[in-house]
């Protein structure tokens, strides 16, 4: 069915109604400027004072930064809120080694990623929160020219994904000349080095032909926890090695003693075998066992990327010019340690004589197979991305541009996880373990296990998931006729799209389906859910519009629209921007637009398994890890927004400029993946909350399915200032602040729990907040970057500033996280970077030395009381600490 939104409409009629407002002259400069493409229109313009709101980091501002990797560089984005671009192991597991832009904070899967203009594929791996993006990591830093940011809707000129806005990434071309450049970055307090070696190689071949070629290898070393000690100090598990007993009984050995009955027994070796000792699980008392997994896991793992990329350009003789584009991205995470096995989800009952038990009485098995003792499996990554596009441009005998491109995008990621096989550790607690069939497996003594057994129960799981999209773009522009203003610009084109996915994974993470039932059967693991083998394909078809209008000397009005044909639909999308230039340095800006988003494959078709740390409200002794099933739903509705930007530009002088923009974003219908603490907070006992036993029992996972979670309201205001400050005798200053804030971003109530909310009715105001419990990300209401640079003939300084402000988290602080100093307050962080470059020659050769130290003051990531995961806020914040680089750059 095809839709336009009614509330989209309405801010049509108030944008046009302030055109028509509006009558000053425009005042015109004198020079001639080159008219180019800028992110969010297909007519060609100068680019000044444009009427969308477009953020652009220039080559400059991109090495001021420092940043090693894309996904370091658009991080500390103002605009950008809730990324995932140093993905952890307990919030993000799957989506480790890949980064990611979350503009206005709308989700991953709301941002458009372009690459010069023109689509790549989504990343094959998915958050924990169900999202899809695209892996910017992808895009070839070497290469990177500028990164030009659309803050705003833009399905009009674009398409599907471009809810919150557009990230166009744009690409070197004609260089001439050898480049080679590498760096060096150490933490100040420990080894976590990171170093890189870049070569970019331009090619005149004839007067026609430019090659450019480019190629990287990034190293990344691990920072563990451990050399942290302060991110993990609740990250404990209740389930290590305990045991509860059904009847009152003795033990012997080192379980010596009587005890009553249901009254947990814990490993009385717990803290010599690196156990947490803790209260018992039930009424009855006694102590448990539980497991300290928080040193095991990496703040930062192990990584190396290597990328390859080459344009080749090519002007034919009838003014047809042709461009020519290939790359490749190999990333490894080569480490990423797991905790030794996870718990054992069934929860075996135990009868004396069995397993080595001690008891005279049958007792439950509340623990894992191996625990504190034993070493940390790895769970590595492997990602292979390729992409290649061709596109030619001319112009007709009527003086029109044409332009047409083809572009094939991939992403093959394997991932593995370990695990434990069910049936083979059943087998040794029968005492028919091992290869031989008579090993016997004992939870009770860690020691008495060989190291073969171990290997027999032991299993790594394998996933691969693969991406890919294939898309057809046609746009033609040119002048429509002449109005007294000027020329109207007019563009219309066409796009094709083919998208696919597919899921394959070893036999023994595969569930199969049950011919009488119809329902997937579990598979042979004490934890992991596994998943249904998935290959699915879609296309779309697309038309556009876009109209450049000259209303009057001061009062320039853009249209567009583009009709979508899907497989689930169809969908028009329009768009209005006004500009006038209201004097000679007051420029107003007002658009409004309508965007959508199709349900991605994934969110159609998957069954994803994650790991979630969570708080069971009917057992509150502590938090715990637990399977989350999240899976795919064929009834999704498109997600629908409509998006409102009125802004003004001041430019009192050629070297000032100030902007302010005011935004809107009503995004309806928002797909996301149910959140598994906000499920089992609303009914602990429902029909998706999995428990051994029946209400009340033990936890064991949660299922969660991709719904339409109704809406976000979300408001806001952006500032940017610019200074430039020339001087005779002591160079050049340059500053730059770029401001985002948050008015408010409204969800709705699911419940009595949610802030705010008496019942399941209303919204609920979530900016300024940590978010554990619903499907918003954390929302910090502020942040500011900012950038002041000195250049004064060879020496250049760059002093960096990043600030996010104070939230907080609703979830109940515990008496001893009270005690360690937590409280539901997460404080604002500022962190200042400082960096200095050298430019020399060395004979014919042009040559720059950078030295940096990021974080000068040693800021440490603020706290925050999130369970059982890591005990700060990754998606905002870095626990690294000072870090040291020094790079050099030769061009030849």
């Amino acid at each position: 069915m095809t839709r336009i939104t009614p509330v989209f409409q309405k801010t049509l009629i108030a944008a046009s109604i302030s055109a028509a407002l509006t009558s000053t002259a425009f005042a015109q400069g004198s020079g001639q400027l080159e008219e180019v493409l800028i992110t969010g229109s297909f007519i060609k313009s100068t680019g000044e004072n444009e009427a969308s709101p477009v953020e652009v980091l220039d080559s400059e501002y991109i090495a001021n930064t420092g940043a090693i990797t894309i996904g370091e560089l658009t991080s500390r984005l103002a605009v950008s809120s809730g990324a995932e671009n140093n993905p952890d192991s307990f919030t993000a597991g799957e989506t480790q080694g890949t980064s990611n832009v979350n503009l206005r904070g709308l989700g991953l899967t709301s941002t458009l990623v372009l690459i010069n203009g023109k689509r790549q594929t989504m990343a094959a791996a998915v958050a924990n929160d169900g999202s899809v993006f695209v892996d910017t990591s992808t895009v070839p830093m070497a290469a990177l020219q500028r990164v030009e940011i659309l803050k705003e809707g833009a399905t009009a000129t674009y398409g599907s994904d471009a809810i919150a806005g557009v990230v166009n990434f744009i690409l070197r071309e004609d260089f001439e000349g050898f480049e080679l450049s590498g760096g060096y970055q150490t933490t100040a307090t420990d080894s976590q080095d990171t170093s890189d070696v870049n070569a970019l190689a331009g090619f005149a071949l004839g007067d026609s032909t430019n090659l450019l070629l480019s190629a990287t290898f990034r190293q990344q070393d691990p920072l563990s926890s451990a050399d942290r000690p302060y991110t993990t100090e609740n990250a404990i598990s209740t389930l290590g090695r305990s045991f509860i007993a059904v009847a009152p009984g003795e033990g012997v050995g080192d379980y010596a003693g009587s005890f009553g009955a249901f009254e947990t027994i814990p490993d009385p070796n717990c803290v010599a075998n690196g156990g947490a000792p803790g209260p018992g699980f039930t009424a009855a008392g006694g102590g448990r066992c539980g497991f300290l997994y928080g040193p095991r896991f990496n703040l930062v793992n192990e990584e190396e990327q290597t990328q390859l990329y080459g344009n080749l350009t090519h002007d034919f003789a009838n003014d047809v010019a042709m461009t020519v584009e290939l790359g490749w991205t190999h990333h490894e995470v080569l480490d990423n340690p797991q905790s030794p096995s996870y718990p054992n989800l069934a929860f075996p009952l135990i009868f004396p004589g069995q397993a080595g038990s001690p008891f005279n009485v049958p007792v439950l098995w509340y623990g894992r197979p191996l625990g504190s003792e034993a070493p940390s499996p790895n769970a590595p990554r492997d990602s292979e991305t390729i992409r290649a596009s061709i596109d030619f441009e001319g112009s007709f005998n009527s003086g029109w541009d044409w332009y047409t491109a083809l572009t094939y995008s991939s992403n093959v990621r394997e991932s593995i996880q370990p695990d434990t096989i069910k049936s083979r550790l059943e087998a040794g607690l029968r005492g028919e373990g091992g290869a031989s069939g008579t090993e016997t497996f004992s939870p009770f003594d860690p020691s008495a296990n060989s190291p073969e057994l171990i290997d027999y129960i032991s299993t790594n799981t394998f996933t691969e998931r693969t991406t890919e999209m294939l898309v057809g773009d046609v746009v033609i522009s040119g002048e429509l006729f002449e109005m007294a203003a000027g020329p109207v610009g007019f563009a219309f084109g066409a796009q094709w799209r083919e998208e696919g996915y597919e899921v394959e994974r070893n036999d023994i993470y595969t569930q199969q389906i049950d011919p009488d039932t119809g329902l997937a059967i579990p598979v042979d693991l004490i934890f992991l859910g596994g998943g249904l083998p998935v290959d699915e394909s879609r296309s779309s078809y697309a038309a556009f519009a876009e109209a450049k209008i000259p209303l009057t000397d001061s009062i320039e009005v853009d249209l567009a629209a583009r009709y979508e044909d899907l497989e689930s639909g169809s969908s028009v999308d329009p768009k209005i921007a006004v500009r006038w230039q209201a004097s000679d340095s007051i420029v107003l800006r007002a658009s409004a637009s309508s965007a959508f988003r199709e349900p991605s494959l994934q969110q159609f078709y998957s069954q994803e398994t994650n790991l979630e740390g969570l708080g069971d409200p009917l057992n509150p002794g502590g938090a715990v890890f637990v399977r989350v099933d999240s899976v795919g739903t064929l009834d999704l509705d498109p997600e629908e927004s409509t998006n409102f930007n009125v802004g003004a530009i001041f430019t009192p002088t050629d070297d000032i400029t100030f902007r302010v923009d005011y935004w809107r974003f009503d995004y309806q219908d928002v797909i996301v993946s149910e959140s598994a603490q906000g499920k089992l907070n609303d009914d602990p006992n429902g029909d998706d909350i999995l428990r051994l036993a029946g209400p009340g029992s033990q936890l064991q996972g949660v299922i969660t399915n991709y719904v339409n979670a109704a809406s976000v309201e979300t408001d806001g205001i952006d500032v940017s200032f610019d200074w430039v400050i020339p001087t005779d005798n002591v160079g050049m200053f340059g500053l730059n602040v770029n401001v985002s804030h948050f008015l408010s971003y409204e969800i709705p109530c699911t419940g009595p729990n949610d802030r705010g909310c008496v019942d399941a009715t209303g919204v609920q105001d979530v900016a300024g907040f940590f978010n554990y419990d619903n499907f918003a990300r954390s929302i910090p209401e502020t942040k500011i970057n900012g950038v002041l640079d000195w250049t004064m003939g060879n020496h250049k300084l760059a002093v960096l500033g990043f600030y996010t402000s104070e939230y907080e988290t609703t979830r109940a602080v515990s008496a001893a996280g009270t005690a360690a100093g937590f409280t539901q307050d997460i404080d604002s962080w500022l962190t200042v970077d400082l960096q200095y470059v050298y430019n020399f020659n060395l004979g014919n050769t042009d040559a720059a030395l950078t030295l940096g130290s990021k974080n000068v003051f040693d800021e440490e990531a603020p706290r925050a009381w999130d369970g059982v995961n890591f005990s700060f806020d990754p998606k905002h914040h870095d626990p690294r600490g000072q870090l040291f680089y020094a790079r050099v750059k030769f061009n030849f």
